[in-house]
């Protein structure tokens, strides 16, 4: 039978009277307390195209520039190692129990490599650019990662040892020029079938390897084509000798027929060659005929030997709209054998395959797959995909067969593309009409390579723009699945927090869609922004006003306004002209809607106090000059300060430091708030920025190497190595109404982390006794999962016992109202303001002081959960009852 209040209160004051202590020292005489640690977290329109790689390519390189136009070879390495450094200090803002995997689990991101065990065709490897290595066990009916935590995740190529398929390389960085390309970090080898990867420490600073070919007689002898050319290793990759010098090679391939041969592409002096070797790769000669200094940037070649017919080899070669080219002695001479098939971007997309057993039978890929059967005299178009289709996304990459392919029972193909991977069960029949024997294998492939997104908390529906895979909405509340909102490439995304049916994202260069169903399908509202389509970045920045959601601003060359975003013709007006530099971030005082910041690309930083007036004065805090405070990088983000209008950071782009600055003087004057020593943002881009909705010197940096967090304001910064994962974050942003923070990564899709700040409340005062004062309790140290509850109490009376009541409420006790007043059971003037249903036992020091330490389960259910605390000490002297009692807390349990 429960007791009462009362009752209870009597038993509580029985035990302080008869009690003789506690062997539990206090603070302060021989348990010294904790230190203070920072908080943790945890129906489509088509476009013209799917994705502009070549128009995104300045825009992506200039976010990664310095003020100077530069990035050293060796940026992103040093980037990587002060996080490492810097999660090794201290495990950091982020709790890695926070974050929860949002997708999309069906619509997958770009794939340029895929491998697959010979022993075992239901063990596959795919290679993410973004998202690192993938494995399937069940022939890609579902997927996981391999290693989050590869120390860089882009992956540019796989290879197995044909000696020995147990022995994987892995070449990371994806040197193609496109504008999203990421930079690896080497290459990686396994000697486990991909359990475990173990970094060639000779590859540092190797950013962009495109292919490796291993010998099948020699395993210690390897080529690789990267950025800077060819290389070869005569002692299984500890060492390196640059045997060819170009501005890039794109593949290289050993002979199947002649071990000594091998084949490789490559582009230098501006101009595309396929290159040959009859010395096992140690010098190297350019085709004799045919695919020789092909002029044009378009123009990058593919190769694939024919294995049934010694010395041949065919090229897919993106010149002149995509050409295929054949080879009978060994790559020497070349003939064309079909042009102009259609290969728009060569340079970007491209691909040959040629069957095992047929040396006729040529599939190839550019923006879609064709078929040949009379060794490309002749092709068929097979695929007709799209986004979120069935068949083969658009943009191919790489075509692998079954390893039990033998051309007759067994001719499944695979294909990885912009949106993951594919498979045809038979590509003799295979066919661009309908899904005939197509099938997308992108089950839990989360792999999507966002730009941008935004959230609604009350909803859970979030928003997402990504490389070409389109605008794509995610229902938190029924999974991780995703459908296309609006198709192209995507980027800044808006959730109207009033009436969320409207949704708002973009396709390049401004051209802004709205939906009025929720994310379902959207339609363009960008008509009469002259910008839009050429005069703004690919990626353009566009924002909700948070004042007042029926105004939208969008940066091209000019700043442009809407007062009407759900009307059913939007009108524009530009309110900022051109300076000369594009617009590359937005921002609007919350609660001043007449203050709005705007960043450029060359650094240039302008506000406005009377921004909501037809014609608004903008005033340059730093327009370049000399004397002006910021670099001059690229801005990337600016965030106004919620708690004051005048009061803003800006987040710069470059492999630079101090790429976060803040002014509280309306850019008067900036101090950086990047931090320093082991507590510091590495130098590298800061993407994106955010401030807590309510604790306003918290602060979320979204970097080219993770995400960071500062509770100071930005003086100080964390991380750790456990969340979401070792990604470039493009995007961290809070839910609208909410404490989620959502994160849009460039490989892994997208993340939330429900932000819980611990913090604490006062329930009331306490009662006086014998020393004059009441109790005083007080939390030492913020209360958070899996750390520990630190209690401390003055103005006790030394020697007497003392009980710390923990209780789950602070209104009512067993069905009784609280606070309850102690005056009936002989202490007038206190009062109980906790339930007590934990009670703890501790003795006073001689300095009337006591604590208490109490482990706080790691359980992450528990973050947002309240404990009310207070403090019972004995005092004989103070009434008849013979007890005191402390203020009451709240105490709000975070992570």
């Amino acid at each position: 039978m429960a007791r009462s209040p009362a009752a209870l209160a009597l038993f509580a004051l029985a035990l302080l009277a008869g009690c003789s202590g506690s062997d539990r020292p206090a603070p302060g005489d021989s348990e010294p307390a904790p230190p203070t640690k920072p908080h943790r977290i945890g129906a489509v329109a088509r476009p013209p195209s799917p994705d502009s790689p070549g128009e995104a390519l300045a825009w992506r390189m200039l976010r990664w520039r310095d003020e100077h136009g530069r990035i050293a070879p060796d940026a992103l390495p040093q980037a990587l190692r002060v996080r490492e450094q810097i999660a090794a200090a201290d495990d950091g803002g982020v709790a890695p129990t926070a974050w929860v995997e949002r997708g999309p689990s069906n619509i997958s991101g770009r794939t340029r490599s895929l491998i697959i065990d010979p022993r075992d065709p239901n063990h596959l490897i795919a290679g993410s650019v973004g998202g690192g290595m993938w494995r399937s066990t069940d022939r890609a009916a579902t997927w996981e990662p391999v290693d989050d935590w590869q120390p860089r995740l882009p992956i540019g190529c796989l290879t197995r040892d044909p000696s020995d398929p147990d022995v994987i390389w892995c070449g990371t960085g994806e040197g193609y020029f496109n504008s999203d390309a990421l930079r690896g970090d080497g290459i990686y080898r396994s000697v486990d079938n991909g359990q475990t990867f173990a970094k060639l420490t000779a590859t540092d600073g190797w950013s962009y390897v495109n292919r490796i070919a291993v010998s099948a007689t020699d395993p210690l002898l390897v080529l690789a084509a990267r950025d800077s050319g060819l290389f070869r290793t005569t002692d299984g990759g500890q060492s390196w000798t640059q045997v060819w010098s170009g501005e890039t090679a794109f593949q290289v391939l050993f002979d199947p027929n002649v071990p000594t041969r091998a084949i490789a592409s490559g582009r230098a002096g501006g101009a595309h060659s396929v290159l040959r070797s009859t010395d096992s790769g140690a010098t190297w000669q350019p085709a004799q005929t045919g695919l020789v200094n092909v002029s044009g940037f378009n123009s990058r070649i593919e190769l694939a030997a024919a294995r049934s017919s010694g010395g041949w080899f065919y090229a897919n070669c993106g010149a002149n709209n995509g050409e295929i080219w054949r080879s009978t002695d060994g790559g020497a001479t070349w003939s064309l054998r079909t042009g102009n098939y259609g290969n728009g971007a060569g340079w970007y997309y491209n691909t040959i395959w040629v069957a095992p057993t047929d040396a006729n039978l040529v599939v190839f890929g550019s923006y879609y797959i064709y078929r040949s059967t009379n060794g490309g005299s002749s092709y068929t178009r097979i695929s007709e995909g799209y986004i979120d289709t069935i068949q083969p996304h658009v943009d191919e990459h790489v075509l692998v067969e079954d390893p039990q392919w033998d051309g007759s029972t067994n001719r499944t193909l695979y294909v990885t593309t912009d949106g993951g991977v594919y498979r045809t069960s038979d590509v003799t029949t295979a066919s661009r009409v309908g899904n005939s024997n197509w099938a997308r294998l992108d089950n839990q492939y989360r792999t999507t390579q966002f730009y941008g997104a935004a959230g609604h908390g009350p909803t859970g529906v979030l928003i997402g723009g990504t490389q070409d895979n389109g605008t794509i909405r995610v229902s938190t509340l029924f999974g991780t699945t995703g459908n296309l909102t609006f198709g192209g490439d995507g980027g800044f995304c808006a959730i109207d927090w009033q009436d969320p049916r409207y949704t708002y994202g973009e396709y390049v260069r401004l051209q802004l869609h709205r939906s009025t169903n929720g994310g379902s399908s959207a339609s363009y509202i960008y008509s009469g922004i002259a910008d839009a389509g050429s005069s703004a970045n690919f990626i353009a920045p566009f924002i909700l006003d948070p004042n007042d959601p029926r105004r939208l601003l969008a940066g091209g060359r000019r700043l442009w306004r809407t007062n009407n975003a759900r009307a059913a013709t939007v009108s524009w007006q530009a309110i900022k002209p051109d300076v000369g530099s594009n617009i590359s971030a937005i921002a609007v005082a919350p609660g001043q809607p007449d203050v709005v910041w705007v960043g450029h690309n060359d650094g240039r930083v302008y506000r406005s106090a009377n921004a909501t007036a037809a014609s608004p004065t903008w005033v340059p805090v730093d327009d370049n000059g000399a004397a002006d405070p910021l670099p001059d990088r690229y801005v990337a983000r600016v965030v106004a300060d919620h708690r004051d209008p005048n009061a803003a950071w800006v987040a710069l782009g470059g492999f630079s430091p101090d790429n976060v600055w803040y002014t509280n003087d309306a850019g008067a004057t900036f101090a950086v708030r990047a931090g320093s020593g082991l507590q510091r943002l590495p130098p590298a881009p800061v993407n994106g920025l955010c401030q807590h909705p309510t604790a306003g010197d918290v602060l979320y940096a979204g970097t080219e190497v993770g995400v960071f967090a500062s509770e100071d304001g930005g003086a100080t910064w964390s991380t750790n190595n456990l969340g979401p994962n070792n990604c470039s974050i493009d995007e961290v942003v809070f839910m609208n109404q909410s404490e989620t923070l959502l994160a849009a990564t460039h490989g892994r899709g997208l993340f939330t982390a429900a932000i819980v700040l611990p913090g604490v409340a006062d329930l009331g005062p306490g009662c006086s006794g014998s020393t004059g004062s009441a109790p005083a309790l007080a939390l030492a140290s913020p209360a958070e999962v899996g750390g520990t509850l630190y209690l401390s109490v003055t103005d006790l009376v030394p020697g007497q016992p003392a009980w710390f009541l923990l209780g789950f409420s602070g209104t009512v006790w067993n069905g009784t109202a609280l606070p309850y007043d102690l005056g009936a059971l002989g202490a007038p003037g206190c009062a109980l303001r906790s339930s007590a249903d934990l009670t703890f036992q501790a003795l006073v020091a001689g300095d009337g002081r006591s604590g208490l330490l109490q482990p706080i389960p790691g359980d992450p259910a528990l973050a947002g959960g309240h404990l009310f605390l207070q403090v019972l000490g004995g005092d004989p002297a103070a009434n008849p009852r013979g007890v005191i009692v402390s203020n009451g807390l709240d105490v709000r349990v975070g992570r």
